[in-house]
């Protein structure tokens, strides 16, 4: 029994100041973001603005294309996304289990086509807006855990690295200044790298002005998507059927 406690007892104390940092990190990237109340009173987020991709095609030439942008979430599971561009206008939308795909020619409504998710797309859209709305807070929740790696050396910075795993294979990778709590980086488990620039402040909340994605295609070349955001609106009265599978009809 003494061995027993002489090997249980320091474990116990190497884990609880683990839990006790993991903790800690969350509350001060929180704290960065907002105060509880503001963070916690968010329901709704309304994003508008505009997007850029750019990256090298398979002739090695530079190519990028701009188009209009607008991001919806909304608690607990629903979420709209609306590209749109002189060619086509492209419609994401989750309703909680249900997930659809809508293109359309915007010079021809008649040309349109429809596809509903399958259930891995559906798990990454819940994940990416729980993600949007609950600022790092009880992952667990929702069935999720967390992982602290500590720290990690990023572009010659100590970082505290969090992942945040919402099950199925799905990861987010969270890198956060140790001593401000500010978000620096994010790493997804397809390994694509997200960087956020700016700062809007909208409720009390700090939003960031510009979100940058970058992902390596299958050809090795690197595609970069940045969204500037032109307006955020929180806690926006909306419609649910906004989000719901749409008609077959013309829309």
């Amino acid at each position: 029994m003494k061995t027993l406690l002489r090997i249980l007892v320091p474990s116990i104390l190497m884990v609880l100041p683990i839990k006790a940092d993991t903790e800690d990190v969350i509350s001060l990237a929180r704290s960065y973001l907002g105060s509880e109340s503001a963070l916690e009173a968010v329901k709704t987020v309304v994003f508008s603005g505009t997007l850029v991709s750019s990256g090298v095609d398979a002739e090695g030439v530079e190519q990028s294309t701009t188009a209009q942008i607008e991001i919806i979430f909304s608690a607990p599971f629903y979420q709209r996304i609306r590209i749109t561009s002189p060619e086509r206008t492209e419609t994401t939308g989750l309703d909680d289990y249900e997930g659809w795909q809508r293109i359309e020619n915007p010079e021809n409504l008649d040309q349109w086509r429809m596809t509903l998710l399958d259930t891995e797309q559906i798990r990454r859209l819940r994940a990416n807006t729980w993600e949007n709305l609950n600022f790092f807070k009880n992952i667990a929740g929702v069935g999720g855990s967390m992982e602290d790696e500590g720290l990690v050396a990023v572009d010659g910075k100590q970082l505290h690295k969090i992942a945040f795993k919402h099950g199925y294979g799905i990861i987010f990778f969270r890198f956060f200044d140790p001593v401000t709590g500010k978000l620096v980086r994010s790493e997804t488990d397809s390994g694509a790298v997200i960087m956020e620039a700016g700062e809007n402040r909208v409720a009390g909340v700090r939003f960031p002005n510009q979100v940058i994605t970058s992902s390596t295609r299958p050809d090795g070349s690197i595609q970069k998507v940045a969204v500037t955001f032109e307006s955020i609106e929180v806690n926006q009265s909306l419609d649910r059927g906004m989000f719901r599978v749409p008609s077959i009809t013309r829309q």
